[in-house]
């Protein structure tokens, strides 16, 4: 039987329901101490939902602003981003209590998005604050993390506690997690085991940490997008991005520069684990079988600095880290669903990257100490050092002679990514990545559709964000193959957009983004939207917010 949403039926019912999303009320918050926190409890009702479930906590540029707690959310999803412009970005600091101790960011329990913030893992007291930057607690929760600075941890940045959840990270720099007492600590990511849809990770940068770029604890990740990435002194001893249980699994376009800068132990010709990305047995049907999961490792370039690649071959019980274990080249090597291809080494020279001495010194002391952690030396990598905020406020914040993460042309890795451009995070590359995003994001040379269990119904999801500005995603489920169209419309329905014009799609997940402007390349205006979907004899609509 045909089910068809009305787009003109519908419209007097969504713009009679608009006026409280319109209302979205954008809250401008003044730096100082605890400004932010008590603007989130502000809007926190009596019985713990929000007073304003489209609250987005504006942050001025420049601005310092001291967090008395962690900031939780109050039921409805948490937006925090910084003001429009060019200026500095506004600076979270943790403020120490009386007993010297302080708290970690955020710990929400709702949805939540954060946007254009600098974010130091070092409190008002120059000590390491709370671990778990972001800890985040929602089951089925969805993440943003956008054009964010976050620098320092004593063990994960990003901890996730709940099943189900989607976190996209972009445009952003992580930098300095470790612990010294005990290095095993020191990672970005966390899944602490859970059952996780979406980690989707694309032109970041992550430099300096001591152990796992991710830990999965035995967890399985649906899908799983690791594209454009810098990685610079990321993983020490016997780190590795946990990988093996995912179901879609995408590494391509990555840059990784003194990975495992403490080298790999000879442990045996068939050692497995030590590695960047290992592959095991799925071994959950219910999710997906084998012959359902997709691997791709391509275009990826990996390589050393002079002094740790001097250091490691120092070492007769070293050697350099690899792609992937014995059990993950079986893989590659056996099923067409798993794809290696076009991994290159060579050793890239960043124009002004971190020094090396601190990670040569740490690997040489651990090394004579035999791992046992006995006055392990600083490894911090910050060049505007690290004080107290009272003492030395610049300390706080990117150094004026910041890292630069950007390298000759002359290196075959400028090229090697899928359509001719640079390996690593393009941000440190802006005509490239403009020219990227005009070509259409290319991330691979062969189909990326998430391999996965096929969906059971036809399905079109909420844009998120939403409200948004000035992008949006929108997800959709296909449960059989066909012709798609996805259509954006005004409140009057208009024609404004054609996402998908009349394009075959496989049945699955699939996900498109609406840059807020029409067919001519246009901005569209702030307002309400509908987006309709149609396949076959199936059509579903939605509305969303642009709000500028």
């Amino acid at each position: 039987m045909k089910r068809v949403t009305i787009l003109c039926a519908l419209g007097c019912f969504f713009l009679l329901g608009a006026t409280h999303v319109l209302a979205q009320d954008t809250l401008d918050v003044a730096q100082g101490l605890e400004t932010l926190n008590l603007a989130v409890e502000g809007d926190t009702l009596a019985d713990g939902s929000p007073a304003n479930p489209n609250r987005v906590y504006r942050l001025e540029r420049g601005g310092y602003y001291l967090l008395n707690g962690t900031v939780n959310g109050n039921g409805g999803p948490l937006r925090i981003v910084a003001a429009e412009g060019d200026g500095p970005k506004p600076i979270l600091i943790s403020l120490a209590d009386e007993t010297g101790s302080s708290s970690r960011y955020f710990r929400p329990g709702v949805d939540a998005e954060w946007r254009g913030l600098y974010i130091s893992g070092i409190d008002n007291l120059g000590n390491q604050a709370e671990k778990n930057t972001f800890r985040l607690g929602k089951e089925g929760g969805r993440y943003i993390i956008d054009d964010c600075v976050v620098d320092g941890d004593a063990q994960s940045m990003i901890r996730i506690d709940a099943d189900d959840q989607s976190l996209f990270v972009t445009n952003s720099i992580f930098s300095n997690s470790y612990l010294l007492s005990d290095p095993a600590n020191g990672r970005f990511m966390d899944t602490r085991g859970n059952l996780t849809d979406t980690l989707f990770v694309q032109n970041c940068t992550f430099f300096n940490n001591s152990h796992d770029l991710i830990r999965n604890g035995g967890g399985i990740v649906k899908h799983f997008v690791w594209d454009h990435i810098t990685f610079n002194k990321a993983g020490a001893w016997d780190a590795t991005i946990e990988s093996d249980r995912n179901v879609y699994n995408q590494i391509t376009n990555n840059l990784v520069m003194d990975y495992g800068w403490e080298g790999r132990l000879l442990l045996s010709v068939d050692s497995t684990g030590a590695c960047f990305s290992p592959v095991d047995t799925l071994d959950a049907d219910s999710i997906a079988t084998e012959a359902e999961r997709k691997y791709i490792t391509a275009n990826n370039v990996m390589g050393w600095s002079p002094e740790v690649r001097a250091w490691i071959n120092s070492k007769d019980s070293l050697q350099f880290m690899i792609w992937t274990d014995a059990t993950g080249q079986l893989y590659y090597d056996t099923f067409d669903n798993f794809l290696f291809e076009d991994n290159i080494e060579e050793d890239v020279v960043f124009s002004d990257g971190p020094e090396n001495t601190y990670v040569v010194a740490m690997a040489e002391h651990r090394y004579n100490d035999d791992y046992a952690n006995n006055g392990n030396p600083e490894i911090r990598l910050d060049r505007n050092g690290w004080g107290t905020l009272t003492d030395d406020p610049a300390s706080f914040g990117p150094a004026a002679d910041e890292y630069d993460f950007d390298y000759a042309t002359t290196f075959k890795a400028y090229t090697h990514a899928v359509g001719g451009f640079p390996a690593g995070d393009l941000n440190w590359f802006p005509d490239k990545k403009a020219e990227w995003i005009a070509a259409g994001k290319p991330t691979t040379a062969v189909e990326s559709r998430p391999v996965s269990t096929v969906p059971n119904q036809f399905e079109l999801s909420q844009n998120y964000p939403n409200p948004f500005n000035p992008t949006t995603e929108i997800q959709f489920k296909l449960n059989t193959p066909g012709m798609v169209s996805l259509t954006v419309y005004n409140a009057i329905g208009q024609h404004i957009r054609s996402l998908v014009q009349n394009e075959f799609r496989q049945a699955g997940i699939h996900a498109v983004t609406w840059n807020g402007r029409d067919d001519a390349g246009s901005p569209a205006p702030s307002g309400l939207y509908f987006y309709r979907l149609t396949s076959g004899l199936e059509t579903h609509a939605r509305k969303m917010i642009l709000m500028k």
